[in-house]
C-alpha cells in the first residue's frame, strides 16, 4: 500500500501510536498532530488519523468536563450540599448514563433530606404530628434513618404525653408536699426550741453532778491521806513499843550488872574489913595498909551507894518504859480502830464516788444525746425549710412543665 517504508517513517508511526495510547489513557492533554512526512501515502494516512483523533479529543474533553463536575459535585455532597447538579454534556453513552444516574440520585437524596429536615424542624417547634412518607424503593441506611426520624417523632410525642400526665400529677403532689413541708418546718422549729431549753437544764444538772463527783474524789484522796497518816502513826507506835521492849531488855541487863557491882562492893567491903583486922594485928607495920584498907572500904561503900542509886533510877526507868509500852499498845489499838473506821469511810466514799461517776457518765450521755438531738433537730428544721423552698420550686417547675406539655402537638 505504501510501497517501501523507511525505518525513520516506521519510527514516526510508532511514536505517533504511542502518543495516541498515552492520550487515550489520559496521560497527556495535548496531542501533537503529524501533517507531513514527505511520504504522500503516509501523509494521507496521518491526515485521516488526525481527524479521527481530533474527534476523539473533543469527546474526551467533554467526558473530562462531565467527570470533573461529578468530582466537584461529590465533593459538595461530602460537605452536605445536595442541591448541586451535573450540567455538562457528553456524547459518550457511558458517561452520559453516569451523569444522569448521579443527578437522579442527587434529586432523590435532596428530596429525602428535605423531608427529614421538615420533620426535624417540626419537632424542634414542638409539633410531633408530622411523619415522613417513606418510599418503598428505599433500602438500607436511608430507610433506617427515615424510620428513625419517624420513631423519634413517636418517642417525642409519647414523652410529651407522659410529661403532661406526670406534670399534672406532680403539680398536685407538689402542692400537697409544699403544705406538708410548711407544717413540718413549723413543728421542727418548735421542737428545736424545746430541745434547747432541755439541753440548758441538763447542762446545769451535769455541772452540779460534775462538782459532786469532783468533791467525792477530793474526799477519797483526803481519806487516803488520813489513812496513810494513821498507818504511819500505828507503825511509829509499834516502833515505840518495840523500843520500850528493848529498853526493858537493856534495863534488865543493867540490873544484872548493878547486882554484880553490888556484890563486888559487898565483897570488897568484907575484904577491906579483913584487911583492917590484919593491919591492926600487924601493928605498926600494918598502919599504911590499914589506911589503904579504909580507903577501899570507903570506895566499896560509895560503889554500893552508887549502885543503889543507879538501881533506883533503872527501876524508875523500867516502870516508865512499862507505862510507855502500855500507852503504845493502847495507841496501836486506837490506830487500828481508827484505821478500820477510816477504811469503812473510804469504802463509803469510794462507793459514792463510783456512783457519782456512773451518774456523771449517764448524765453526760444524756447531755450528749440531747445535744445531738438538738443539733439534728436544728438541722432537720433547716432541711425542712430548704425542702419547703424546694417544694415551692418543684411546684413552680411542675406548673411550667404542664404548660409546656400543653403547648406541644401530638
Amino acid at each position: 500500500m505504501f510501497g517501501s517504508v523507511s525505518k525513520k517513517e516506521l519510527k514516526i508511526i510508532d511514536e505517533y501510536f504511542e502518543q495516541f495510547v498515552s492520550f487515550v489513557k489520559y496521560e497527556q492533554n495535548n496531542f501533537k498532530y503529524i501533517e507531513k512526512t514527505g511520504n504522500k501515502d503516509l501523509d494521507e494516512m496521518f491526515q485521516k488519523w488526525n481527524r479521527l483523533i481530533e474527534s476523539t479529543d473533543i469527546r474526551i474533553k467533554d467526558d473530562i468536563k462531565v467527570i470533573g463536575e461529578i468530582v466537584l459535585t461529590t465533593d459538595k455532597v461530602d460537605q452536605g450540599i445536595f442541591q448541586c447538579r451535573i450540567k455538562a454534556n457528553t456524547n459518550n453513552p457511558m458517561i452520559a448514563t453516569l451523569k444522569k444516574t448521579v443527578n437522579k440520585m442527587l434529586d432523590s437524596l435532596d428530596t429525602h433530606m428535605h423531608n427529614i429536615e421538615d420533620s426535624l424542624e417540626s419537632y424542634s417547634n414542638d409539633d410531633y404530628t408530622k411523619k415522613i412518607e417513606i418510599s418503598p424503593k428505599l433500602k438500607a441506611r436511608m430507610l433506617s434513618v427515615m424510620k428513625g426520624v419517624n420513631a423519634l417523632g413517636e418517642a417525642l410525642a409519647t414523652t410529651a404525653k407522659t410529661n403532661l400526665s406526670n406534670g399534672t400529677t406532680l403539680d398536685k403532689n407538689s402542692d400537697t408536699m409544699k403544705s406538708s413541708m410548711n407544717n413540718l418546718a413549723a413543728k421542727a422549729n418548735e421542737q428545736a426550741a424545746s430541745l434547747e431549753q432541755t439541753a440548758a437544764a441538763v447542762e446545769e444538772i451535769t455541772s452540779i453532778t460534775r462538782n459532786n463527783a469532783d468533791n467525792a474524789n477530793k474526799m477519797a484522796k483526803l481519806s487516803s491521806t488520813v489513812r496513810n497518816s494513821v498507818t504511819n502513826g500505828r507503825d511509829l507506835a509499834s516502833k515505840t513499843a518495840g523500843s520500850m521492849d528493848e529498853i526493858n531488855t537493856q534495863v534488865s541487863s543493867i540490873n544484872e550488872a548493878i547486882s554484880v557491882i553490888d556484890q563486888i562492893a559487898f565483897q570488897t567491903n568484907i575484904l577491906s574489913l579483913n584487911a583492917a583486922v590484919e593491919a591492926a594485928t600487924a601493928g605498926e607495920a600494918g598502919k599504911g595498909f590499914a589506911v589503904v584498907a579504909g580507903e577501899v572500904r570507903n570506895l566499896a561503900n560509895r560503889s554500893a551507894q552508887a549502885a543503889k542509886e543507879i538501881k533506883d533510877l533503872v527501876e524508875n526507868a523500867t516502870n516508865k518504859a512499862s507505862e510507855g509500852k502500855v500507852i503504845s499498845d493502847d495507841m496501836i489499838k486506837g490506830y487500828e480502830e481508827l484505821n478500820t473506821h477510816i477504811n469503812e469511810t473510804i469504802h463509803i466514799i469510794e462507793n459514792v464516788s463510783a456512783a457519782s461517776k456512773e451518774q456523771m457518765t449517764g448524765i453526760e450521755q444524756i447531755n450528749d444525746t440531747i445535744t445531738m438531738l438538738d443539733r439534728v433537730t436544728q438541722e432537720n428544721a433547716s432541711e425542712a425549710t430548704q425542702i419547703s423552698n424546694i417544694a415551692s420550686d418543684v411546684s413552680k417547675m411542675a406548673k411550667e412543665l404542664v404548660n409546656d406539655a400543653k403547648n406541644k402537638q401530638f
